[in-house]
């Protein structure tokens, strides 16, 4: 700064004695105290009249070069200087000081500035003109279709129109599809343009979009378009080509509300090319409880207008994982990043209208500050039917942990994890039957669903009966022509084909061949690929030793929650007792594979109202940790299903007909068998993989010893901060009512817990219930 001056939005102050080593600096939303004589004595000669030369010149004789220099870059490190004399009066020069723009410098533009006014359809665009045109430079109009703003090549005429004029389009819609001519335009020019919605309820000032900086208005255009899913399924069910769009009431009122922040955001683009309020970020204020957001524009590195489609990730489908050293905190296991760390970076994701992440909410009360659970908005697959848009309106992701930032972190992951999944047809397939592909390339249908043919025969007598859940689907011959989507099995470190419509959700070959829909087993997201791998893995683990269990009704031991040793789970005990009248017991229900996998379950005082939770990890205490958090993240949304009157209507008809008719006492397989000793997590060795790495080729020796294949599709995306992948492993069995042969018939048997007799005549006629 060559003549530094404090902003004029502060007012430094230096106190009396024996107080006058001290400066309080006094801002209209932020008040600074420093002891420091130096900075105390610059206070009275920083006004911008001094060449800085000339400010150290007069002090250096009562303190050091060295304590002047410390005094100043902590005055600047606090943000309270700017430089240059200014001759705006103080009123208008501390608004634009607080703005980081230099206030001759704004207001020269206000008097001399160019204003160009795209009009896309917005019904207050003329009201903006006049109300704008009246608090700086005057605006210029034109439609967007004009001759006179692209040629017939779409080329920006930058040169008779717009060289020096800044670019404001007010959009009827944000999406409307004549912006994608102004977008190319504009990113083959490099010309910055700033979208303003001046009507509807909700105001939108943003994003000012920068060409090789920020994302681009195909950027914004797919992420707005993810989060209409109603629009999205009234335009697919009426086949039209126009888009409803909701936002038309306008009022001039409003207008002049957007009109005014608008005149105040221009200057500083203008001198500055940028703000940190709008470039690259959308404001919203609604109008009716005027309550505002900011909403970041994520650029996509994929975007076909701004960057490059191949970073997807083309047609290589080996997976790499890294040698990312694992926490060691036995809270969360087997993460390369802290909570509070993924949540900082996540946050950008988070928003209504430009996040993948639409919303995000606690769900019930912390529980004394012991059980966090939230639930987060997420983009799912594309409905074609009312009860399927319904469901997917209602459907939420859920994050559940022992503090309310690892809650958090997990509702956002696993909503990215189910975003990621979902087909856009951006992703390679091959069409193929799987005869032609063969057993050395792909996986059949068959062998991922693992229905018994007497299920398929009797598909029409139990499927209206049955939740989605457990319908059971056509059976798909070898013959069968699919699209198929490549993994890497991490067994055979080979490509491995997998039928597209079992790896993402909607995918067309869904609804053609009424394969039902995608499932999220095995699915997960993680800070890494090898990350999201390990809990993908450890999740199939988790699902089959319920499935082994449960349809058996193998009675299992107890475990000795006592021996156990664990502050938070002894507190979440306490609440379930003393707050909610509940009882809380844990099962051991490790099988084969040497993962702890456990069952926490909880039942009224007095019996009724079973929730389960499960959880698994190489840790024992891990495990046993994640099975207590989902049996948290179950309290309150049992409470939400069953509403006022406990009718649980709208719930799934299995989840209804468990939580209004199950009780522990005729089902003891839920309880400890008295017949065992109680286990406890000492009983299960520690893990020692360091790594990722390391842990992964753990898991795929896990699997390898039992017989099975670990594949992998990566389903990350570039502009996400999470890695997602879907791990698969054939053989290992859903929770969900899959009753074909294999592991639900052989290995209950080969550990000594012989499978009941009868057949599937014997399987528990309860079906897991979420």
């Amino acid at each position: 700064m060559h003549r530094p001056r404090f902003r004029h939005d502060y007012l430094p102050i230096r106190l009396a004695e024996p107080y006058q080593d001290h400066l309080v600096v006094v801002g209209e939303t932020r008040n600074v105290m420093i002891e420091d004589p130096v900075a105390a004595e610059l206070a009275g000669m920083l006004d911008g009249s001094r060449a800085l030369g000339q400010v150290v010149g007069e002090l250096v004789g009562r303190h050091s070069a060295a304590a002047l220099a410390r005094a100043l870059r902590r005055l600047d490190g606090l943000n309270l200087l700017t430089a240059d004399p200014c001759a705006t009066p103080r009123p208008v020069a501390a608004a634009w000081d607080a703005r980081g723009v230099a206030p001759d410098r704004a207001e020269q533009w206000r008097r001399d500035g160019r204003v160009l006014l795209i009009d896309a359809g917005s019904p207050a665009v003329a009201d903006l003109a006049v109300r704008l045109g009246g608090l700086g430079p005057p605006v210029t109009v034109l439609p967007i279709g004009s001759p006179e703003l692209l040629d017939e090549q779409g080329t920006l005429l930058t040169e008779r129109r717009t060289g020096d004029e800044l670019i404001v389009v007010a959009p009827g819609s944000m999406i409307d599809p004549r912006l994608d001519r102004l977008n190319t335009a504009c990113l083959a020019a490099g010309r910055p343009w700033l979208m303003v919605r001046p009507h509807g309820h909700v105001l939108l000032l943003g994003p000012h979009l920068r060409p090789g900086e920020t994302g681009c208005w195909e950027c914004l255009r797919r992420r707005w378009t993810d989060n209409e899913e109603v629009i999205n399924f009234v335009v697919e069910q009426r086949g039209e080509r126009d888009r409803p769009s909701p936002a038309w009431a306008a009022l001039d009122a409003t207008t002049a509300v957007l009109a005014g922040l608008l005149a105040a955001e221009l200057p500083v683009l203008a001198v500055l090319g940028r703000s940190p309020r709008v470039t690259g970020r959308m404001i919203s204020l609604d109008t009716r409880d005027l309550s505002g957001g900011t909403h970041p524009l994520v650029r996509l590195p994929q975007c076909p207008a701004c960057g490059d489609p191949a970073r997807l990730g083309g047609g290589d489908p080996r997976v790499t994982v890294e040698p990312d050293p694992l926490s060691a905190d036995p809270e969360t296991g087997s993460r390369t990043r802290s909570a509070a760390e993924s949540l900082r970076l996540l946050d950008r994701q988070v928003g209504p209208y430009l996040g993948v992440v639409t919303r995000l909410s606690a769900t019930g009360d912390d529980g004394g500050g012991v059980m966090f659970s939230f639930t987060a908005g997420h983009n799912f697959a594309l409905a074609r039917r009312p009860e399927r848009l319904r469901g997917n309106l209602r459907g939420l992701s859920g994050g559940k942990g022992r503090t309310e930032v690892q809650a958090r972190v997990s509702a956002i992951g696993e909503a990215i994890e189910r975003y990621c999944g979902v087909w856009r047809a951006d992703r390679p397939t091959r069409r193929a039957t799987y005869r032609s592909l063969g057993r050395d390339r792909a996986v059949p249908m068959s062998e991922l669903r693992n229905f018994s043919a007497r299920q398929y025969a009797e598909r029409d007598l139990t499927n209206p009966d049955a939740g989605w859940f457990h319908h059971v689907p056509a059976p798909v011959g070898d013959d069968t022509e699919l699209e198929w989507t490549t993994g890497w099995s991490l067994t055979h470190d080979r490509p491995c084909d997998l039928p597209a419509a079992y790896v993402w959700y909607g995918h067309p070959d869904a609804a053609r061949l009424s394969l039902g829909p995608a499932d999220s087993n095995g699915c997960a997201a993680g800070n890494t690929v090898g990350e999201a791998i390990l809990q993908g893995f450890y999740e199939l683990v988790e699902r089959d030793a319920v499935a082994l269990w449960w349809y058996h009704r193998s009675r299992l031991p107890g475990v000795d929650l006592d021996a156990a040793g664990d502050p938070w789970i002894n507190a979440v005990r306490r609440h379930y007792r003393t707050a909610l009248g509940r009882r809380l017991w844990v099962l051991d229900l490790t099988a084969d594979l040497p993962v702890p996998v456990y069952a926490a379950i909880s039942e009224r005082d007095g019996g009724g109202e079973v929730l389960v939770g499960f959880g698994a990890h190489p840790s024992a205490a891990v495990a046993l940790t994640r099975a207590v958090s989902e049996l948290n993240q179950f309290l309150p949304l049992a409470a939400a299903v069953a509403g006022a009157t406990g009718g649980y209507r709208g719930a799934e008809p299995d989840t209804a007909r468990w939580l209004t008719t199950v009780r522990t006492e005729d089902q003891p397989w839920l309880s400890p068998d008295p017949d065992q000793e109680p286990t406890t997590p000492a009983r299960h060795p520690e893990p020692t993989a360091a790594d990722t790495s390391a842990a992964v080729a753990a898991a795929v020796d896990t699997a390898r010893t039992a017989g099975l294949e670990l594949i992998v599709v990566d389903q990350s995306r570039p502009e996400l901060e999470l890695a997602v992948a879907r791990v698969v492993a054939p053989g290992l069995r859903h929770f969900w009512r899959r009753l074909g042969p294999g592991r639900l018939w052989q290995v209950p048997a080969a550990i000594g817990r012989a499978p009941r007799a009868g057949g599937e005549d014997s399987i528990n006629p309860l079906s897991v219930f979420f």
